[in-house]
């Protein structure tokens, strides 16, 4: 009985860290912000600071250079690669978030918009 005490007491400790151990702070919610590609309005403020601070399944994230409380998106594992490209041509976009993107390639932004790539690695 005491060792089962003790692996519900250790199990319970390791629930406690899962976020900081997943990479996300204390009250961040799953997912993550939509491609913000809106013009900047410097002279609207923040909305929300943080997840905590939205409703229900919303996440604090950036849109025109303001944080608002915006639905979250699934995103894949790693990050974008650095696109060190100039664009000579109208911007398009082959996706809008991750889960347009076929296996684990991601969403990233490039030079004349955005379309599926490798994650970087590293």
């Amino acid at each position: 009985m005491k060792l089962w005490s003790f692996l519900l007491v250790a199990l319970l400790a390791l629930g406690t860290q899962l976020p900081a151990a997943s990479g996300r702070e204390k009250g961040e919610k799953w997912g993550g912000c939509p491609p913000d590609d809106e013009p900047c309005l410097l002279s609207v403020p923040d909305q929300c600071m943080n997840d905590r601070q939205c409703p229900s399944t919303l996440k604090c994230c950036y849109r025109a250079c303001f944080r608002q409380c915006v639905p979250r998106v699934s995103v894949k594992l790693g990050s974008c690669p650095q696109d060190r490209l100039r664009c000579l041509s109208p911007t398009k976009h082959v996706c809008s978030q991750d889960s347009d993107c076929s296996g684990k390639k991601r969403c990233c932004r490039s030079a004349c918009g955005r379309d599926c790539r490798d994650p970087a690695r590293g």
